[in-house]
């Protein structure tokens, strides 16, 4: 399978035909997009959120589900603060259910590595008043009943959780269409219209929109946008790939990652399981660009990455021939639908580093899995900016594989940013000049 098994209708209504002028209009209907939408429409603004596809088609749908703000880097800490207190009641705001546990995440030590590793983090997590502890192995096998790997210990975020990301962005999508957002799906944008240093508006497949502001939250598409406006942005794509398993015996809600494998349990006792952090890099002559960049860090974080020569390469040329898909459709656009697969060997580890773990779940299998692409930055945090030159530019992207639990703190955040020209707390780590400064670190992780 190419995506999770969801009821992916249309969001949009048959009378949400492209307006003529808007406030606001979002490029990109995934979760960040989505999320903006909602809160500037409960702010009175006019909205409009485009996608070339459909709302959460991509990556907003296909991500593991943890919500943590355990062992991030030092710049997001604040941003999960505050998006964990959205998420308490989120499902109270929106109606709906999410998906929503609220028991923890747990990083599992298996050698003094890993645990002096998770150790260092609870400095940052002090100076953040987290509220993460370290465990002990006793902690852990009570956190973990049957766990019969050995370990050294844990680190623990009782306040992180879990919620399903086939429901999120959807839920903001409705909330935000009732509030009176236009939603439109099979709608990409073309190019962000710019005079005199101003957003003026946008055009897209259907025709030109004014709007004051415009948000590109376009995934790795954002880069090409940006390139239009003369903006280079070092973005790049990786493949992380995630099944869902049968129900299997009931052991816990807190989002593990443990011997080798990510894992969280839903009320059904059907898990998410993916292949530890690891991501496969795809190799293309697009990943090239900007290479310079992430060189000094891929030593450090190899074990992160799965190189592969395959025919995402061959397909990358067809796309730059001049009757392609990607050409016809353009850069703003460039591929409708891109089919990402799945690694079925990465998974086999999973499952069975799962059952190794666990041995009551001998019986759990694969129900179903996929793949996405995640958009990543050679720092490891996103940008997130509303102050972008030119004026009225608004940018959420690159959220490095950890953006699904930040979603509704980045929307709640520029919609403030746009609205009242105060985002509410400190954005200049995420800024997206950045780049163009130099003023890039190192990347604490990079998924």
């Amino acid at each position: 399978m190419n995506t999770p098994i969801a009821a992916f209708s249309t969001v949009s209504a048959s009378q949400d035909l492209l307006p003529r002028e808007v406030d606001v209009a979002i490029i990109g209907g995934g979760l960040m997009g989505c999320a903006c939408a909602y809160y500037l429409s409960k702010a009175g603004a006019k909205v409009l959120v485009l996608d070339k596809s459909i709302i959460a088609g991509q990556q907003s749908s296909r991500a593991w589900g943890f919500v943590r703000q355990q062992s991030r880097d030092e710049a997001e800490v604040p941003l999960m603060q505050a998006s964990i207190e959205i998420w308490r009641s989120l499902e109270h705001e929106l109606q709906t259910d999410l998906g929503w546990r609220n028991d923890g995440c747990l990083f599992v030590a298996g050698n003094e590595a890993e645990r002096d590793g998770y150790e260092s983090w609870l400095t940052v997590a002090r100076s953040f008043s987290v509220d993460t502890v370290m465990l002990s192995p006793r902690e852990v096998a009570k956190k973990l009943p049957g766990y019969a790997v050995p370990q050294l210990g844990g680190l623990f975020t009782a306040s992180d959780g879990q919620a399903e990301p086939t429901l999120v962005a959807r839920a903001f999508a409705m909330r935000a269409r009732e509030l009176g957002a236009h939603i439109v799906e099979q709608c990409g944008a073309k190019g962000i219209d710019v005079a005199a240093g101003q957003v003026v508006g946008v055009e897209t497949e259907r025709g030109y929109v004014k709007a004051k502001t415009v948000v590109c939250a376009a995934g790795v598409t954002t880069f090409r946008l940006l390139k239009m406006l003369g903006i280079s942005l070092p973005q790049q794509l990786v493949r992380g790939t995630v099944a869902r398993t049968t129900p299997g015996p009931m052991l816990s809600g807190i989002s593990t990652i443990a011997n080798g494998v990510g894992f969280r349990q839903r009320i059904d006792g059907s898990f998410n399981i993916a292949d530890d952090a690891h991501v496969d890099v795809d190799m293309t002559l697009g990943h090239l660009r900007a290479l310079h960049w992430y060189a000094p860090s891929l030593w450090v974080h190899r074990k992160s990455f799965r190189f592969n020569l395959n025919g995402a390469c061959l397909t990358d040329l067809r796309q730059r021939l001049p009757w392609s898909e990607a050409t016809r459709l353009g850069a703003g656009i460039h591929l409708r639908n891109p089919l990402t697969h799945p690694n079925d060997k990465g998974l086999g580890m999973a499952m069975r580093a799962l059952k190794a773990a666990f041995p009551g779940q001998v019986n759990t299998h694969i129900a179903d899995r996929w793949a996405g692409g995640i958009d990543v930055l050679p720092d490891g945090i996103p940008v997130i900016d509303a102050q972008a030159s030119p004026r009225g530019l608004a940018v959420a992207t690159g959220f490095c594989g950890h953006g699904f639990a930040m979603g509704p703190i980045v929307g709640k955040t520029l919609a403030n940013w746009i609205d009242s020209g105060d985002p509410g707390l400190d954005m200049r780590q995420l800024r997206l000049s950045r780049f163009a400064e130099g003023d890039v670190k190192p990347p604490s992780s990079l998924f």
